[in-house]
């Protein structure tokens, strides 16, 4: 039974370790293509620390269970263990945290106000220190050039309730005035260095679209930890199989 675990083991943390290559390549890449970007250095730490945790694993399991190495196997389920608790915490506290939010994914993006969020939420992602550098990836990456406005929930467009008038292509005061002297109102401008990415609207937007995404990486952490899980378990027997 030991070496049908060890077997196991070994095949599981062989599909690991090729999984982390790729990881780690696109990571590597992210990094030398970066340079001084604000936004893609967003996405390189997770990536590398997930592409390097996954080939520490494998490379353990594949030493413990090729080889026979005792302590090799007791280190490789004590590293796992520990992935998995912080694991199944993080996917914990960060569904309590946006599970606590009203908004909806069917919800209008004129009707996004940013008390539907959670105050963690809030002052997690968009605190002044963190929107600084997300408005800083907006600019660099030109997020409201060549595209409909409407579909950049509220940061290429005045809200609506503030009455501005679309002509020639740019928003306007009308002669009448603003609706509102809301603040996102008199924070709007055509700069494209400035549109509405400082309006609660944007803030809005953003948080919703973090939203919609958990979901996504939800089921994927969900699948990860069934997997790490399952090889936690043939690691056991595995190394009850060596002792």
């Amino acid at each position: 039974m030991s070496g049908v675990c060890r077997g196991l083991l070994f095949f599981t943390s062989s599909l690991t370790f090729l999984t982390s290559i790729p990881i780690l390549f696109f990571a590597i890449l992210i990094h030398s293509n970066a340079g001084n970007s604000k936004c893609n250095s967003y996405f390189n730490g997770p990536v590398m620390m997930i592409g390097i945790i996954l080939l520490v694993l494998s490379v353990m399991g594949m030493i413990g269970a090729g080889c026979g190495v005792t302590f090799m196997l007791w280190l490789y389920e004590w590293v796992l263990f520990l992935c998995i608790i912080v694991l199944l915490c993080f996917t914990i506290f960060v569904g309590i945290g946006m599970n606590k939010s009203s908004y909806k994914s069917d919800q209008e993006a004129e009707t996004f106000q940013l008390s539907q969020f959670s105050e963690w939420l809030q002052r997690t992602f968009v605190d002044k220190d963190d929107w600084s550098h997300i408005r800083s990836c907006f600019i660099e990456t030109r997020l409201c050039e060549d595209i409909d406005p409407g579909e950049v929930k509220g940061c290429c467009k005045p809200p609506p309730y503030c009455g501005y008038e679309l002509k020639n292509g740019r928003w306007i005061v009308p002669e009448s005035g603003l609706r509102s002297n809301d603040k996102d109102c008199t924070t709007w401008s055509d700069d494209p260095n400035i549109m509405c990415y400082d309006c609660n609207t944007c803030k809005a937007g953003y948080l919703a679209r973090l939203k919609d995404n958990w979901r996504k990486l939800r089921a994927f952490f969900t699948c990860l930890i069934v997997f790490l899980v399952v090889n936690f378990v043939i690691g056991c027997c595995a190394f009850q199989g060596s002792r």
